[in-house]
């Protein structure tokens, strides 16, 4: 029994100091148990002991029916990524001014010789593109005058309605059918909802760091951002949000509370319902951009704010392009006692979403596979994100600090101060590769020692040398 023991956990040694030296990196998938026996020379029973140690000790991370993960070392953990704001002492609302700037970053970006890190797009290969493929064509055949159709009096297709109510119905929500607008993405459904509740000048309370794309869009309707302080684990600071909401009138609130970008962080379930408390105690909406919230990496998704019991006060906005395909530009957005206004502001501004494309998604989603391919796919980006952040941590210099999310596919990395991520990108196009500067996602031009990094494709070698590349740019 001795014997057997000192198996197990030599074992277990030797491959902890293969994970700690990086022979086997975070995220990557470790070979199977019987590879391992057939490799070390030991039984079955003594690689699986050995596991369940390394699993004790939080160096293995087993996913149901896929295996065993190499995950960060608790001694790692430290390198948690904390940047947000540090006073809750809020500046005067800004008015962003960013647009042409963030459009020469994403062009440098999508250039197909530079390394996918810049814009957040998971890979093709992870996407049912062949199944969507198939289920456009079936309602082609079968409904060959859905292109005649017209383009603004009914936006809806009611197959489609009918199973996004049924999803919304498993995340306790029943909601109207004349409460669900079909929109051309979650940034269309963004803009309805500022179109609805605010006018030029403005003011809107935006999560710091924050979505650059939502940045944009108050820039363009002439609005002002208030950049409330979030944390990378909790979200957005509600005892920041109330002090500067007892300063200065706010027409809505606009929070991403599950897997947020950047940072990927969740708001607990406490804070969920505080952010409420507040929006009917100061009398404002809340927009909820639920765009990633189906790629939380838990077995179970937390409550939206739209379940709710003040749910009338939240817009909700949503989706598929994170987990469909983005060239499909189909989202939604659940509108309570606001729908009226924003059906008035789509019929003006977009008129109806593409019907063919509407009825091909609702077929795919009534063959019952969307769930099955989004726990796939929510192994898949909790694994490259893990296998990231090794990576950088590995080859960025010392100081480096990441986020930890929580769902989603991108990663928030704060660098020493010194560090200006802005300079440094035209020299990461030139070596090939690419992110997005960290002062993108500030309307005030904060964390310019911070960037952002896309992990929706898969890790591999190609992924480490790019990741060494863009980390010998920066300085300790």
């Amino acid at each position: 029994m001795q014997a057997e023991a000192r198996k197990y956990e030599q074992l277990a040694l030797t491959l902890q100091g293969m994970i700690e030296k990086g022979q086997f990196l975070a995220g990557h998938k470790l070979p199977s148990i019987r590879k391992l026996s057939e490799q070390w020379g030991f039984s079955i029973d003594t690689v699986q002991k050995a596991l369940h140690l390394l699993e004790d000790r939080g160096y293995v991370q087993p996913v149901a029916k896929s295996g065993n993960f190499v995950q960060l070392p608790a001694g790692q953990q430290a390198n948690a990524c904390s940047q947000a704001p540090n006073s809750l002492a809020l500046d005067p609302p800004i008015s962003p001014d960013m647009s042409d700037h963030i459009s020469l970053l994403l062009n440098s970006c999508m250039r197909g010789d530079v390394a996918p890190f810049g814009v957040a797009f998971p890979a093709p290969a992870l996407l049912p593109i062949a199944s969507l493929r198939r289920s456009f064509s079936t309602v082609n055949r079968k409904q060959p005058n859905l292109l005649a159709q017209d383009s603004h009096v009914q936006p809806n297709q009611a197959a489609l309605v009918l199973q996004l109510q049924r999803r919304f119905e498993t995340m306790g929500m029943r909601l109207r059918k004349d409460e669900l607008l079909v929109t051309d993405g979650c940034t269309e459904a963004l803009s309805l909802a500022l179109h609805a509740l605010t006018k030029r000048n403005h003011v809107v309370a935006v999560e710091s760091p924050g979505y650059y794309l939502l940045l944009q869009l108050i820039e363009a309707m002439g609005l002002r951002a208030l950049e409330i302080p979030s944390s990378p684990e909790t979200g957005m600071s509600l005892e920041a949000l109330e002090i500067a909401v007892k300063k200065t009138k706010i027409a809505a609130c606009i929070v991403c509370p599950t897997a947020s970008n950047p940072t990927g962080s969740v708001m607990p379930d406490a804070n969920r319902k505080r952010l409420l408390e507040l929006a009917e105690k100061y009398d404002f909406p809340i927009v909820e951009d639920n765009v990633y919230a189906d790629l939380y990496f838990e077995r179970f998704r937390p409550k939206p704010l739209k379940s709710f019991r003040q749910s009338d006060r939240v817009i909700m906005c949503g989706s598929f392009s994170k987990s469909l395909s983005p060239a499909l530009r189909l989202g939604y957005v659940a509108g309570g006692r606001y729908a009226p206004a924003l059906l008035a502001h789509k019929r003006i501004l977009s008129g109806s979403t593409n019907p063919l494309t509407q009825m091909a998604v609702a077929h795919y989603l009534d063959k019952g596979s969307f769930e099955r391919h989004l726990c796939t796919l929510r192994q898949h980006f909790e694994t490259q994100v893990m296998a990231m952040s090794a990576l950088v941590l590995k080859h960025f210099p010392e100081g480096t600090r990441v986020s930890q999310p929580k769902g989603g596919f991108v990663l928030w990395v704060e660098l020493p101060a010194h560090n200006d991520t802005a300079h440094v990108f035209q020299k990461a196009i030139l070596k090939k590769t690419a992110f997005m500067p960290g002062h993108v996602f500030s309307a005030s031009g904060l964390y310019k020692n911070c960037l952002r990094i896309n992990c929706g494709h898969p890790v591999n070698e190609d992924t480490a040398v790019a990741v060494a590349r863009l980390g010998g740019l920066f300085v300790a």
